[in-house]
């Protein structure tokens, strides 16, 4: 196969399409990224832009206002956003899509019949069809592919299980979503061939063999299946936000020995304008796909952001509904260390630091974080985004300046590894930055499915961690009580 066909710069043997044409400009997707993990890579780019197309089906379906302005509070899943009507229907070009790839045809759902978009996890967050569909295509894809790797996701069935009705919902979505322009690159993802294998593959992640094998839980794992090397996913980050129409991502992050070694995070709500200005605002959003529609409207499937361990840098390229489109590098060294940019040398100021926070996090103190700006300075509120990979999304996009701290409420409190797997990668590899927990420790990928050996986050550039680092001491050092043992 010749070298132009392949967007990652190696030679497979795989069939890969030639890239579609992209807004971006800068370098076409083929010159972007070195040799290696080019088939993960790959696979992961179009397994992520597949899932963000499973997202956009169903937000198009939600009873959004006119605009989403940012909300006061986290939504409800008992109430108010967390119970959504949702309805789609099949159009002729998907049916022809189910009998070329084999798939049974799906029972019609008639239009607003009142089934429910989301319901109520027990810690009382919201997950959606669409976090279902999205696991079950993200892992299908991956495992076909790499078969003796492990997973940690952030789902499992028990709830599809228990509810035929819900189950069925789930299950019309991942036989009816394809990347249907492009029918090559659909071809070199797996999907679910049935209900029963769709509860399988979502459970590799939520409960099941994929995550047994982590050196922090115990035991050897699963026959066969790799405990070195796995890969962390969150099918939708932000869900509160996405039943609002507001910011929210897509993440696959592949993790070797507890370190990133590859990220890719979809953005399907961001416009492409963003990656220009590197403005992110939650209610400045892309357009909606609508169910069934063959139309690919400009920017309407968002954006990809993506990494390797050792490129030094980050790349970002508009989604679609078929390959890879062109990608431009991210290089953040290029850019000005001062509050606008407009400073092209030297290290960032304290005084010009731009917080990137979320005032809705039920996990981190905002009140803590504006106290660290009035301490160095600083102007505050910045960036305010309630995912959390979309904060690191703007990290990548934006300034030198932007920083990014969050101080845990509960002094021993372990996050999710999948709520930071790649996009801490994505941000160092695009240049300048640095990530470590709130004692200056890097972050460890290999402990579970908790990050347990660390304790809140520093992400700033290189040529400030330090500083931060220092008031962020000073700060906790007021308030013995917040510091863990």
């Amino acid at each position: 196969m010749s070298r132009q066909n392949n967007p990652h710069t190696t030679t497979t043997k795989m069939l890969i399409p030639q890239p579609p044409t992209s807004k971006l400009s800068g370098v076409p997707a083929q010159s972007v990224g070195s040799q290696s993990l080019s088939r993960e890579r790959l696979i992961a780019e179009l397994a992520v832009q597949r899932a963000s197309l499973v997202t956009k089906r169903v937000l198009s379906t939600l009873d959004l206002p006119p605009s989403s302005p940012i909300p006061s509070t986290p939504i409800s899943p008992l109430g108010g956003g967390g119970s959504k009507t949702f309805s789609f229907f099949w159009s002729e070009q998907q049916q022809q899509q189910q009998q070329q790839y084999g798939f049974p045809h799906p029972q019609q759902t008639t239009a607003n019949n009142g089934r429910r978009c989301s319901i109520a996890k027990p810690d009382a967050s919201p997950v959606t069809i669409a976090d279902f569909a999205a696991q079950a295509l993200l892992i299908s894809a991956i495992h076909s592919a790499f078969p003796k790797d492990a997973f940690v996701g952030e789902e499992d069935s028990a709830s599809l299980r228990a509810d035929p009705d819900l189950a069925r919902q789930v299950w019309d979505l991942v036989s009816t979503t394809f990347l249907d322009e492009d029918p090559e690159s659909e071809r070199l993802l797996a999907r679910p061939r049935s209900m029963e294998e769709m509860f399988e593959v979502i459970d590799l992640g939520g409960s099941g063999s994929g995550s047994g094998g982590l050196r922090s839980e115990g035991g050897p794992g699963a026959a066969g299946v790799s405990t070195t090397r796995f890969w962390a996913l969150d099918p939708i980050d932000g869900t509160s936000a996405f039943l609002k129409g507001q910011q929210y991502a897509v993440s696959l992050a592949l993790i070797e020995n507890g370190k990133e070694v590859l990220g890719v995070l979809g953005c399907p709500n961001l416009p492409v304008e963003v990656t220009v200005d590197g403005r992110m605002e939650e209610g400045r959003v892309s357009a909606l796909v609508e169910p069934g529609s063959a139309e690919n409207g400009n920017g309407n499937m968002g954006v990809m952001l993506s990494a390797v361990k050792g490129d030094g840098f980050a790349t970002v390229r508009e989604m679609g509904r078929g390959g890879l489109k062109p990608a431009k590098k991210i290089d953040r060294r290029r850019r000005g260390t001062g509050s606008n940019s407009g400073d092209e040398s030297g290290p960032v100021k304290l005084r010009d630091l731009h917080f990137v926070d979320s005032s809705l996090s039920a996990a981190t103190s905002s009140s803590k974080v504006r106290e660290l700006a009035d301490m160095a300075g600083a102007r505050y509120p910045g960036t305010e985004i309630y995912s959390s990979h979309m904060r690191y999304a703007a990290m990548v996009l934006g300034g030198r300046a932007h920083v990014q701290v969050r101080v845990p409420h509960n002094k021993r409190a372990a996050w999710c590894l999948w709520d930071h797997a790649g996009s801490q990668l994505i941000y160092t590899e695009s240049g300048a930055g640095k990530v470590t927990d709130l004692h200056g420790r890097e972050i460890d990928f290999g402990t579970g499915r908790k990050l347990s050996r660390n304790w809140g986050l520093i992400t700033a550039d290189e040529s400030v961690h330090a500083k931060v680092q220092a008031l962020v001491n000073e700060l906790l050092s007021k308030d013995t009580k917040q510091l863990p043992n």
